[in-house]
């Protein structure tokens, strides 16, 4: 049976929401609350509870977060056992300051914990993963490291931005992905491109088929997303849903097409579980919603598949 193998950061997530509109250089009154979390923790904690069996590799620090985010890992099923423990470097930490409607406004992520995770321990067990064993890969790792992950693994790689300012570290590997997941805001600054319209979907996704990428999801926020393979190129449409809080939406996106993936499902339904799979995650207050589970997932599937149309942009050529 293929597995799934989780690369990249486990955070404390701090979130701080004001009640009012955000007045910058002032002290907003508002509620802070603190989750555990990261890309590659937040994927493998929604996969987790969605019921698919996850090793989560990343680095841990020997500090009371450290132990705490371990506990809640082993708590929800994930096998840490490629983990490593990191001593004398505190947890890594990502801040985040959210607006009344659950907006993002501004964030800070201090990641120097798993630029000490040594890639060199794993190669064994890397290069012993059978080609439809799947890795997902954030770029919280530093370029060396990323270089030396996708040069061991041989098996299927899927792999996710984060932001504008870590995207340049995957660029140089898109042609080895089986699948990459943008933003919008990611896509363009990687390209060069700007999307001002539907018209420019299909050469923006171009621009990732002829440089490799094999399943190119471009995450649309309000308007779904935008998707090519070698079949063809797609747009998706959002489901109704109330928005609590915008933070983990992207990383439930990239566990709800694992799991279509993991369940052997072709690629528009992975696209849908992706949708249902954000929907879930943005009626929480926590950066993953621990409601969230195989049940929940399959009908909020059924929801995308029966409320939002596959708007087919073009075939592929």
């Amino acid at each position: 049976m293929r597995k799934i193998y989780i690369l990249g950061g486990a955070t404390v997530d701090i979130s701080a929401q004001s009640y009012g509109e955000l007045i910058p250089g002032d002290s907003n009154p508002g509620r802070v609350r603190y989750s555990f979390g990261g890309v590659g923790h937040n994927i493998a904690a929604n996969l987790a509870l969605a019921g698919c069996p996850v090793s989560f590799i990343t680095a841990f620090s020997d500090d009371a977060f450290g132990r705490q985010i371990r506990e809640s890992c082993q708590a929800l099923g994930m096998d840490l056992s490629l983990s490593q423990l990191i001593e004398g470097v505190p947890s890594s930490v990502y801040a985040a300051v959210v607006d009344p409607r659950g907006e993002m406004n501004i964030a800070v992520a201090d990641m120097e914990l798993l630029s000490h995770f040594e890639v060199a321990k794993l190669t064994e067990v890397f290069a012993s993963l059978k080609k439809d064993d799947l890795a997902v890969i954030d770029t919280n790792f530093t370029e060396e490291q990323i270089a030396g992950l996708i040069g061991v693994l041989h098996c299927r790689i899927y792999a996710d931005p984060i932001s504008t300012t870590k995207a340049h570290k995957i660029v140089p590997f898109l042609s080895r992905l089986e699948y990459f997941k943008p933003n919008l805001l990611e896509a363009e600054a990687i390209s060069g491109l700007k999307c001002r319209g539907e018209s420019d979907y299909q050469p923006l996704l171009k621009w990732f088929r002829d440089r490799g990428v094999r399943h190119i999801v471009i995450s649309m926020a309000e308007k779904g997303l935008i998707a090519a393979n070698e079949e063809g190129y797609y747009h998706i449409g959002n489901i109704a849903n109330k928005i609590v809080n915008t933070t983990g939406a992207g990383d439930a996106f990239m566990a709800g097409y694992m799991y279509g993936q993991y369940h052997g499902h072709g690629f528009v339904d992975c696209l849908r579980y992706s949708l249902a799979a954000a929907a879930i995650a943005l009626e929480s207050h926590q950066t993953v919603n621990m409601e969230l589970d195989g049940d929940k997932l399959e009908k909020y599937y059924i929801r995308v598949r029966d409320e939002s149309a596959v708007e087919v942009l073009a075939q592929e050529v």
